[in-house]
């Protein structure tokens, strides 16, 4: 005998049937949501990945988040630079005057405070919510509900994403996340571009260095002057793009003046400080003879130029190869060394550094040299640069690479590349964190000219 279901039986199994096919089409539909947000996840990618600028970037987000969440208009706000408000920088659906309305300042939006840690944050009614800053611009607007979302890179916040609907709306767990996620994809878009536009700026500063110590580069000599007995070497390596170290040749009739100095500072600032004392340097040997006269005249200009915290240290030497002689003033600087049989003199008469005070008066000194005199004139980068045990290259050392040299009877630029050599492998692979200048003069059994070549006026004039 065949069983006939009952009607009760009919009426389960019909009902069962449809809880299937409602728990079907809800699965399909949210199915469909999730490859709907997938798209839009890749589209805004695309868009927050491509080149574009900052504000193209934050208005195209805003308006692909009220597509894909379907709600009437979205904001996108920036920290400000001191971390303390929450700036407009983009709107869709939104009237200009609601942008310009005004930034949110942390310690007055407690809503702003909670996203900013990370929360996405939901009001039902802005126009009646306490915490709503401005809701006579929110009735203007015609908005209610608020959703919003951080922007977070690194752990980092900078920045807040909201959309708003024009009635009262429940936004969904799923589009909570949404809105999270196309908050972080926004925050990484705009840290890239921002890093993008810092490096062209870099790019930019570059250049214009690169510029800046090309042109510092020919103010120094291209070639050593020829002017026996005088075996002339000089050599300058930079810490930086610029420095503040120069040495320079004067040509001086037949007389030879020979600078190095060295400008406090660093980078651009200390380059251009040293172009300023190389010119005034240059104008007044050209038309007065006394070395302290001259000495005097660059420090009142520097004086006069200058702040309290700018100066220099200089040492200038007038070489006269018929005697031979030099007179020199030294203002500050590190006393060149002569080395004279075995014996180390230092030139240290003159005055103070150049810069400070306009009424400091300077000493000239006078020496005769000899055939087989060694004379080393170089900045402080030289004496003070470290190895890895913390340790300075000291007056000592090169002393005693000076004294190799004289024992070897090396020429001028070999006796450089010595002093050189002693110091790499004292300081090994460690970078200097200074300039270093050095210029070699060994007095030789040459006879001197009678008068200056040509080229060599052309070269040190």
């Amino acid at each position: 005998m065949t069983n006939i279901p009952t009607q009760t039986q009919t009426n389960s199994l019909v009902q069962a049937v449809q809880q299937q096919v409602r728990r079907l089409e809800s699965e399909k539909q949210a199915l469909a949501q999730r490859v709907a947000e997938a798209n839009v996840l890749y589209t805004l990618s695309a868009l927050l990945t491509g080149r574009h600028s900052l504000d193209e970037l934050l208005n195209g987000a805003a308006a692909m988040s009220v597509k894909v969440l379907n709600v009437k208009a979205a904001s996108v706000r920036l920290l400000s630079e001191d971390g303390s408000q929450l700036v407009p920088k983009a709107v869709c659906n939104l009237t200009t005057r609601y942008l310009k309305k005004g930034p949110i300042p942390l310690v007055d939006s407690e809503l702003a405070r909670r996203v900013l840690r990370g929360e996405v944050v939901y009001v039902r009614d802005l126009r009646t919510d306490p915490r709503t800053l401005y809701p006579d611009d929110v009735k203007v607007e015609g908005i209610v509900s608020m959703l919003s979302a951080p922007m977070i890179y690194n752990g980092r916040p900078i920045g807040t994403i909201r959309v708003y609907a024009g009635e009262e709306r429940q936004f969904t767990e799923s589009e909570q996340e949404l809105l999270k996620a196309i908050g972080h994809m926004m925050a990484a878009a705009i840290e890239h571009a921002r890093l993008e536009v810092a490096e062209k700026k870099q790019q930019k500063v570059d250049r214009q260095l690169k510029l800046a110590a090309d042109v510092q580069r020919r103010m120094m000599p291209s070639k050593m002057p020829s002017m026996p007995p005088f075996d002339i070497a000089a050599r300058y390596q930079a810490s930086l793009e610029l420095g503040g170290d120069f040495y320079d040749f004067i040509g001086l009739e037949n007389n030879l003046g020979i600078v190095v100095a060295d400008v406090v500072g660093k980078g651009v600032a200390a380059s251009l400080l040293m172009a300023s004392v190389r010119s005034s340097l240059r104008a007044f040997t050209q038309d007065i003879y006394d070395l302290d006269e001259v000495m005097a005249r660059v420090n009142r200009a520097m004086v006069r130029d200058t702040l309290d915290n700018e100066f220099a240290t200089l040492f200038y030497g007038v070489f006269n190869p018929q005697i031979p002689r030099l007179t020199y003033c030294n203002a500050g600087h590190e006393p060149p060394i002569l080395l004279r049989n075995g014996e180390i003199i230092p030139l240290d008469i003159g005055g103070m550094i150049i810069g400070v005070d306009s009424l400091q008066e300077y000493e000239k000194s006078i020496i005769d040299l000899q055939a087989g005199d060694y004379l080393l004139m170089y900045t402080d980068g030289l004496t003070e640069a470290f190895n890895y045990a913390n340790k300075q290259f000291g007056r000592e050392r090169i002393e005693a690479a000076l004294r190799e040299c004289a024992e070897q009877e090396m020429n001028a630029e070999t006796a450089i590349k010595h002093i050189l050599w002693q110091l790499r492998n004292f300081t090994g692979l460690r970078s200097p964190i200074d300039d270093t200048t050095i210029v070699m003069i060994r007095v030789t059994d040459e006879e001197a000219l009678p008068v200056l070549a040509k080229e060599d006026e052309d070269l040190i004039g």
